[in-house]
């Protein structure tokens, strides 16, 4: 058994994880990641925070094992979002989308970010970039 706690607001899912249980997965994944002290990063969905002063590797990411993660940041997140990622390919995230909201803010077209794990890679994952999402258009932002 390990000595790490979870990361804030994850009690429930990893609950629900030993019991057996998946969250429904949406458009975006089965679970959000933020690194800011809000809970509705994302309504209706899942939430768990990562406070920007910790490093995710003190955390227990059990929970994620088979999930597919959706990660909203912002530009000072960028320093901790590879060690984020690290952590949740360690624990066996199946898959990491990621959004950088001051790209979008911006108009950068590379604000979309997926990354799958791949064993041996020099990099634990392969990073396709997306330029936009097929469900966003420059009028929405």
């Amino acid at each position: 058994m390990t000595n790490k706690k979870l990361p804030p607001y994850a009690k429930v899912l990893d609950d629900a994880r030993r019991k057996g249980l998946v969250p429904a997965r949406g458009c975006m994944g089965h679970i959000a990641i933020g690194f800011e002290w809000r809970r509705n990063i994302v309504p209706d969905f899942p939430v768990v925070v990562v406070p920007p002063d910790r490093d995710p590797a003190e955390f227990e990411w059990r929970f994620v094992a088979g999930l597919d993660i959706f990660i909203m940041h912002r530009d000072c997140d960028i320093p901790h979002l590879h060690d984020l990622c690290s952590a949740l390919f360690y624990a066996k995230a199946q898959g990491v989308q990621t959004f950088n909201m001051d790209q979008i803010c911006r108009g950068e077209p590379r604000a979309w970010l997926k990354l799958k794990y791949q064993a041996g890679a020099p990099s634990p994952w392969v990073v396709p970039l997306w330029k936009k999402q097929p469900c966003q258009n420059q009028n929405s932002i």
